[in-house]
């Protein structure tokens, strides 16, 4: 994860930068801030989720999205509030034996995630015209988890024409003759968990000359009040030094740290 931190941290310094060679005029810049600061707009980010430390369950990485409805503040330019779904899927481990004639075991976790928050983001960039507007977004909501276990057989395969009825109604009707695949599986859901929580977003958007679609870069911070950690020794490297990420987290007390890229799409503006 070196290189997609490295990318992230550059990004976000580079909203301190203000190319007014991205617009063509003061007019086009104009435009495009009434376009971003109005509209709703959804957003989509995704990547890959790891915990802080040793947990006695939902303790492993893994792949992470979340999709965000977004409205603007009335009569605030740089805030907007926003509901939310987060996905965390926590990883599988699977079992399968030769004696097991095909039967594979998958043991693994995951949770939903719901949300409402508010975002502070600066639409002009630090400068006032920014080519990328870095933001923070902390949100509350509850959270759902829970752990399964999958018995996943061997697929069975089943003509449709394989007696005469069947085969008699699929030559008057016309009907090809298909063949039905059953996947065989089974799932069990060993136990469920649901808890509270808190979720903080650093990250930056990069628009565009028509901003109808930004790109969504940072990193997403979850505080699950009932998933509790032993210690914090995970967070520091061999060196003792903590890198930029490492520090809010172990400030802020998060138990999961998410690197995410995204796009949003804004909806377009009523004509009045």
């Amino acid at each position: 994860m070196k290189y997609p931190l490295s990318i992230v941290y550059l990004l976000i310094l580079l909203s301190f930068l203000h190319p007014n060679s991205l617009y063509f005029s003061n007019n086009d810049y104009k435009n495009n801030q009434e376009k971003l600061r109005k509209p709703s707009h959804l957003m989509f980010t995704f990547g890959y989720s790891s915990p802080t430390n040793i947990y006695s369950s939902y303790s492993t990485q893994g792949a992470a999205f979340k999709l965000t409805f977004e409205k603007p503040v009335i009569n605030h330019n740089n805030l907007r509030y926003n509901l939310g779904w987060q996905h965390i899927s926590f990883g599988e481990n699977t079992i399968s034996y030769d004696d097991w004639s095909g039967l594979q075991v998958r043991e693994g976790e995951s949770a939903n995630l719901f949300d409402v928050g508010i975002k502070f983001i600066l639409n002009n960039g630090i400068f006032g015209k920014g080519f990328f507007r870095p933001y923070i977004n902390t949100s509350i909501g509850v959270g759902f988890f829970k752990q399964y276990t999958e018995y996943d057989f061997p697929d069975t395969f089943e003509n449709e024409c394989d007696n005469f009825w069947s085969l008699l109604l699929h030559i008057i009707f016309e009907d090809s003759c298909d063949t039905e695949t059953n996947y065989n599986i089974n799932t069990t859901v060993d136990s469920r968990m649901s808890s509270p929580f808190i979720t903080l977003d650093l990250g930056t958007s990069l628009t565009f000359l028509k901003p109808s679609v930004a790109v969504e870069f940072g990193i997403r911070y979850n505080m699950i009040r009932n998933i509790q950690a032993s210690d914090w020794s995970s967070w520091e490297n061999i060196e003792d030094q903590q890198s930029f990420d490492e520090i809010i987290g172990n400030k802020i007390n998060a138990d999961y740290k998410t690197i995410y890229i995204g796009v949003s799409f804004y909806f377009p503006l009523k004509k009045r």
